[in-house]
């Protein structure tokens, strides 16, 4: 009686084990599935994060400056740009006016007559100087003018590829075992240095 009581109990717990076993199988696999479509939603969730492209912000720049800045969400910097760029304008035209009017003067050619330019009078012998003089700042502010442009263009696409830059404070090394190819297409084992900052 006695070892019928011991099979009984043995066949009782040997059932609660495979029950017990049955059980995890199934929880395991329902939580794999689980874990492996949280993984996939939030794969799937980062994938659509809004990249920057960088010839997008290029092209935008291009056609309009100051449009790839707003694209990047970089705001602040277009009232630079356009600061810089109507300075360099204002001091474009105001040189060229100055030039103009020393122009005109010197190609009328009266020698002896004096010329009165902004109500200061100058003689015949000055007009090429203030000419030039006003024809090398023109030159100078459209240059100015031409590499703020260049320059918007270059900030945009720059900071297109480094939007999504990992600045953090992690520095870490990596030392990992790997497979080097070498040059006589033979494998050798080595170590792998990884070094993220």
């Amino acid at each position: 009686m006695r070892n019928a009581f011991f099979r009984k109990t043995d066949f009782s717990v040997s059932r609660k084990k495979g029950i017990l076993l049955f059980l995890l199988f199934v929880f395991s696999f329902l939580c794999g599935k689980w874990c492996t479509a949280q993984e996939s939603s939030v794969v799937s969730d980062s994938l659509h994060v809004k990249k920057h492209n960088p010839r997008t912000a290029t092209i935008s720049s291009a056609l309009l400056p100051g449009l790839g800045q707003v694209y990047n969400g970089k705001y602040w910097k277009v009232p630079l740009i356009y600061g810089a760029g109507g300075a360099l304008v204002y001091a474009f035209q105001y040189n060229q006016s100055k030039y103009l009017q020393y122009r005109e003067a010197y190609d009328a050619g009266d020698i002896n007559e004096i010329y009165i330019i902004d109500g200061y009078p100058r003689t015949y012998d000055q007009l090429p100087l203030g000419r030039d003089y006003y024809r090398r700042y023109r030159d100078i502010s459209l240059f100015g003018l031409i590499g703020v442009y260049l320059l918007n263009i270059v900030d945009a696409m720059v900071d297109a590829y480094f939007t999504r830059f990992d600045i953090s404070d992690d520095l870490t090394m990596h030392i990992e075992p790997a497979i080097v190819d070498n040059f006589d297409l033979a494998a050798t084992f080595g170590l792998k240095i990884r070094i993220g900052f």
